[in-house]
């Protein structure tokens, strides 16, 4: 099952025309000319469908339904959502033999094993904190195991994992968050390892909301959402709405494409299996480790998903000096990362409106100061050097959508825009 669920946009409409239907959108304008199967799937969209619930209508496979829809997604046509929260004993993982129990036989079988793993270096209290979250959780305590890995503290970080019944490692010295997590989960049992940082703290429902994706056996990993711990300040509220950690409010679904679309090991579940066939993180790395593992393992052809729901409030650095050596250090792993994935390309948000606004600048202060004029010319150019190259920046309809499907080949044709003005593309569907 593959749950997600898609519904037609409002100022979207499905019509026919001298025998031939299309799909219209006013804002941003397209059309979209498709044959009679797409409009009538489109038009069960109209009061939102899970994808099973289209491929049934339909008389298709479920794959093929997420790629039309996701087609039309990309065409700012459709949103997605997660579908309903499937209950928790029905989720498959890769080489479990569990009862049938859509058929009513045998006895239903227990939630998926989850092993969260929490490395803390030097953080007693904020790990109190994150270990009270973890066992009030709404999630079956049997199925539930927790694993602290003292990265080398020389605080009281050790006696407050002992004060939980969680299994306690300890590193012999300082090795880093991606060693201490390897460690983690060569020592798990559970079906799925769940990541979170001991500055961090997990709403009641984090494993519940994140956890019914895997009902899908293509997704290899699913992170949540990060929200800020503190809101007094204005960094505080600045990380809110900016932090590196937070990936929106809209659902991203990526697999193997030259995207960067990545999420933060502070909030990410991964199927055991899979973190283990990949080799884990990188130890060699300091920063960057999850993106370059989450980038591996959409290697492989699996999905990578972003829910905005499975929420966890991380404890951001509440001073400025703090922060921004933090995200200069983020900035070290780029070079590392485009050598270790050269296919990668990074997106940046290049639109119309800014760089009008700097040209207008830059020509005022280039009459001036002529001597300016050079430095004045330097975000246009930029801007269409990246139309040219196709960065692509953050959109609304897409949410950093990081391309995750891949049309089929034979299944449309895209048509040169008419004009520069308009962003109609015709399409043939089949």
């Amino acid at each position: 099952m593959i749950p997600l669920a898609y519904r037609l946009r409002k100022g979207v409409r499905v019509e026919q025309a001298g025998g031939a239907w299309r799909a219209v959108c006013d804002l941003p304008l397209g059309v979209v000319k498709v044959n009679a199967a797409a409009a009538r799937l489109l038009e069960l969209t109209r009061d939102g469908s899970s994808v099973s619930e289209l491929a049934a209508a339909s008389g298709s496979d479920e794959e093929r339904v997420l790629g039309l829809c996701e087609y039309f997604r990309h065409r700012g046509m459709l949103d997605v959502s997660p579908a309903g929260v499937a209950p928790l004993g029905i989720i498959p993982c890769p080489g479990d033999v569990r009862p049938d129990v859509s058929s009513g036989a045998g006895d239903p079988a227990p939630a998926p094993s989850v092993s969260v793993i929490v490395p803390a270096k030097d953080r007693a209290a904020e790990l109190d904190a994150c270990l009270a979250a973890l066992f009030a959780l709404d999630y079956p305590a049997d199925r539930l195991e927790v694993i602290v890995v003292d990265d080398g503290s020389e605080d009281g970080t050790a006696g407050v994992a002992a004060r939980y019944p969680c299994l306690c490692l300890a590193n012999d010295r300082n090795r880093g968050q991606s060693y201490s997590r390897n460690a983690g989960a060569r020592r798990a049992t559970g079906e799925i390892l769940a990541f979170i940082d001991s500055d961090c703290v997990a709403d009641p429902g984090w494993l519940r909301e994140l956890v019914p994706f895997f009902a899908w056996p293509r997704v290899a990993a699913i992170g949540g959402y990060v929200a800020g711990h503190h809101d007094q300040t204005r960094l505080d509220r600045y990380e809110q709405a900016a932090s590196s950690l937070n990936m929106g409010e809209r659902l991203i679904l990526a697999g193997d494409d030259p995207s960067s679309f990545y999420v933060p090991t502070c909030n990410l579940l991964v199927r055991r299996e899979a973190y283990l066939a990949a080799g884990g993180l990188r130890e060699d790395l300091r920063v960057g480790e999850d993106v370059d593992l989450c980038w591996r393992l959409r290697r492989t052809g699996s999905y990578l998903v972003y829910s905005p729901s499975g929420r966890v409030l991380h404890r951001h650095r509440s001073r400025l000096p703090q922060m921004l050596r933090r995200r200069a250090q983020y900035g070290t792993s780029e070079a590392v990362l485009q050598a270790l994935h050269p296919e990668k390309r990074k997106t940046f948000a290049v639109r119309a409106p800014p760089l009008l606004t700097f040209g207008l600048l830059g020509a005022a202060l280039a009459a001036a100061e002529p001597r300016l004029l050079p430095f004045c010319l330097l975000p246009p150019v930029v801007g269409g050097c990246a139309a040219g190259y196709g960065w692509r920046g953050r959109t609304p309809a897409s949410a950093r959508a990081a391309s995750g499907w891949r049309s089929p080949a034979g299944t449309c044709r895209s048509s040169t825009p008419p004009s520069s003005i308009s962003s109609a593309t015709t399409c043939w569907c089949s």
